[in-house]
């Protein structure tokens, strides 16, 4: 038998560069013995639920590849490019495959907490198109770059189920804000496209006249972030700054250029960063104070039995029923009509929460509010209106309880309000109050991220005052409007690669880990005047 060294010495060139690398999770091309420009690692993340049509499975490369011919070899996503090979059988069928990533945030749901873990990504491959070769085994077919995460994708040629090809084609990045003026107020939506999913590639930071305003990242939505931040100042020209982010610490990298991160923006004028001017036109006066709803498409719909906080680890014994609504927020009412239940039976009607702060040694624990009475009738039906207390937001478990013994479990979501922001006129140096109610207590849904005129100001929580978030912030600035805005944040996880917990959360309407868990997380658009 030959020994390993011998077998080794009898490998052909190509494949003992294979055999060494594969290893190590990094796929080679080879034209003419000469690894390609486009060779990237391959992911080990694990499955992850998300949806791109058309995914085809990753099959083991036996042999090296011929090179496929790409020009241009980078663009935006939505731009042709052109890809030749040759030595194909004649008139051969060919297929073209583009490797991506599925993506999701990893999450752990418990009764009494859900906890952020980190983002997860699996590699696969998706068909773009084919073509047929000519009689000499030549093809050539015009592709489109799908909207899809930036950087290098590799573009794999297949015969017949087998690779037998390979090229790639860069994403880059882009960014456009509209509108470009409006008064003091005005929603700015900005768009960016092609954000990586490899380290510091996933994230950006955002700053206003050279203030942090907080962090964006697409990593559910396929590399384009579309967020909203308003229109603060006096009137002139604003200045609006996308710059790269570590997300060691909060803020952006300012040197980019010089980091091994350069090629990011080496496509742009200034090599650093995306850059728009803003006209203020005109101080109008504060608007009315808002909440801004994550878009109601990603958020999930989940079933009643998926796990929440507060839900029991075993199952109740008997019955089923509804709340109409499922969700409101405190001091609002719901109907809850339940069936299969022991017929005339006194129930009690309880809703589950959490006692207790992260703070001190005790912990929290998971508590019953007793909300009301009730007794079945001889069917073993039930029909009753409660009102929510004024405690903790987020999902909780409606319980119906006999004797001590748990009937029925109902899930409904409380979700978070404002209460006021007064005075709405104040000088500067005075001191104005901003509440809000059904704050949650979990690591995705108990901390609020606060700005003043785009620039971070810091952060409230809410668990240990039971939902209830009191800010007490001192009016600063020329005379005139000036905007206060929450957003979601998360107030810390778990995650290898660093995250900037506690910070605003701007891409929180299409982009935020507690959207797959069902929670509905708004931003509060504020505003007071300072007066002379």
């Amino acid at each position: 038998m030959r020994s390993l060294a011998d077998r080794i010495r009898r490998v052909p060139i190509a494949g003992l560069a294979v055999l060494l690398l594969f290893p190590l999770g990094v796929l080679v091309v080879y034209g003419s013995n000469t690894p390609s420009e486009h060779t990237a690692p391959l992911s080990s993340a694990l499955p992850v639920v998300a949806a791109v049509s058309q995914a085809a499975p990753l099959p083991v490369v036996s042999r090296p590849l011929r090179l496929l011919k790409v020009d241009p070899v980078k663009g935006y996503a939505g731009d042709s490019f052109t890809v030749t090979g040759d030595g194909f059988a004649p008139e051969a069928r060919v297929e073209f495959f583009w490797s991506t990533v599925d993506s999701t945030y990893l999450t752990k749901t418990f009764a009494d907490n859900v906890e952020y873990h980190e983002r997860k990504y699996a590699e696969k491959r998706v068909r773009l198109g084919s073509a047929v070769g000519d009689a000499r085994g030549r093809v050539t077919a015009v592709l489109v770059a799908p909207e899809d995460y930036g950087e290098v994708h590799d573009l794999y040629a297949v015969v017949e189920g087998q690779e037998v090809a390979r090229g790639g084609f860069r994403i880059l990045r882009s960014a456009t804000i509209t509108p470009t003026d409006g008064p003091v107020g005005t929603p700015i939506t900005i768009t960016v496209k092609g954000l990586g999913w490899r380290g510091f590639e996933q994230f950006m930071a955002v700053r206003y006249d050279n203030k942090y305003t907080g962090e964006i990242s697409a990593v559910t939505t396929r590399g384009t972030a579309v967020f909203q931040i308003r229109a603060a100042g006096p009137p002139g020209t604003r200045i609006i700054q996308l710059n790269n982010s570590t997300a060691y610490v909060p803020g952006a990298y300012l040197n980019t250029q010089q980091s091994p991160q350069a090629y990011i923006y080496a496509h742009l004028d200034n090599k650093q960063e995306f850059r728009f001017e803003f006209s203020v036109t005109r101080d109008g006066g504060p608007a009315p104070d808002t909440l801004q709803w994550p878009d109601s498409e990603r958020v999930a719909r989940l079933d009643s039995d998926a796990p929440r906080t507060t839900m029991a680890g075993a199952k109740a014994s008997s019955g089923f029923g509804t709340l109409t609504p499922a969700s409101g927020p405190i001091l609002s009412h719901t109907t809850v009509r339940a069936g299969g239940l022991p017929p005339n039976t006194g129930v009690g009607l309880f809703l589950v929460t959490a006692r207790g702060n992260r703070m001190s040694p005790s912990g929290w624990n998971l508590d019953s509010i007793q909300l009301s009475k009730a007794k079945t009738t001889e069917s073993g039906s039930l029909t009753a209106t409660i009102q929510i207390p004024d405690d903790l937001g987020g999902w909780h478990m409606v319980k119906l309880a006999a004797s001590d013994r748990v009937l029925l479990e109902i899930p409904y979501y409380v979700e978070q309000s404002l209460v006021s922001v007064k005075p709405k006129r104040v000088r500067a140096g005075e001191t104005f109050t901003v509440q809000i109610k059904g704050v949650g207590w979990t690591e995705l849904d108990n901390t609020v991220a606060v700005t003043y005129d785009n620039a971070v100001m810091g952060y409230a929580c809410g668990f240990n005052s039971n939902g209830d978030v009191t800010i007490n912030l001192v009016a600063s600035g020329h005379p005139g409007t000036h905007l206060i805005d929450l957003y979601p944040a998360i107030y810390r996880g778990k995650d290898r690669v660093p995250w900037n917990y506690q910070t605003p959360f701007l891409t929180f309407a299409r982009d935020f880990p507690a959207l797959a868990l069902g929670y509905r997380l708004p931003a509060y658009r504020l505003a007071i005047e300072v007066i002379k």
